[in-house]
């Protein structure tokens, strides 16, 4: 599932480029995407190459020193994702630049980082479903605002919008049965997520090439 996974976001995050090169209002959802591939490369090299072998050396004891540092880099990465999500929706559907979601980002990654070991587990988990409550909010009332204003939907506000439902998605599954024991769950929500994202930026290529 994994393979599949980086293969559609690399494919989405390169239909997202080509868009972009001739309809600037798209490089938002490039950005985003090009933001996801590199975060969930790093995340997967952290988590696999320190974090679990510190967990099975430390057996449940705090991280320290530099396993420690790559701990809230691996969570910074994280939640980058779900500000990222906010901020498209505020630069898109809500036409602002979000400066605002970047205040909160570094509010909460500071306050993560400084409130260790504290947050961590199901403590941690907690923190994390609260961002996503908070983004998804800011996300589905910027959307809701741009629909009732009645304007026609282009091909940055049909990814936007996917990128907002499958988030969604992930509050409704994932974080509703415990982000850390539904891995495999958000793995599928994003696969899905991935694939709807290819064909309408591959519409909209196929119509600017003909």
């Amino acid at each position: 599932m994994i393979p599949a996974l980086y293969a559609l976001l690399a494919l989405a995050t390169l239909l997202a480029w080509v868009v972009a090169r001739h309809r600037p209002e798209h490089r938002p959802v490039a950005w985003l995407l090009a933001y996801g591939l590199a975060a969930n490369v790093v995340r997967r090299a952290i988590r696999i190459g320190v974090l679990a072998p510190a967990r099975a050396e430390l057996a449940g004891a705090p991280f320290t020193g530099w396993t420690r540092l790559a701990f809230h880099v691996e969570s910074a990465l994280f939640i980058g994702w779900i500000a990222g999500v906010a901020a498209l929706a505020v630069w898109i559907f809500g036409r602002r630049r979000p400066w605002g979601v970047l205040a909160v980002y570094v509010v909460a990654v500071a306050v993560l980082a400084a409130g260790y070991p504290t947050f961590r587990g199901e403590l941690l988990g907690r923190a994390y479903l609260a961002l996503e409550l908070a983004a998804l909010c800011t996300s589905v009332g910027c959307l809701i605002l741009w629909f009732l204003g009645g304007e026609r939907g282009r091909t940055h506000h049909l990814a936007a919008g996917f990128i907002v439902i499958g988030e969604s998605l992930m509050l409704l599954g994932p974080f509703r049965v415990g982000i850390f024991d539904a891995w495999d769950l958000a793995r599928s929500i994003l696969i899905a997520l991935y694939i709807s994202l290819v064909p309408v930026q591959g519409v909209a290529i196929w119509r600017r090439t003909s």
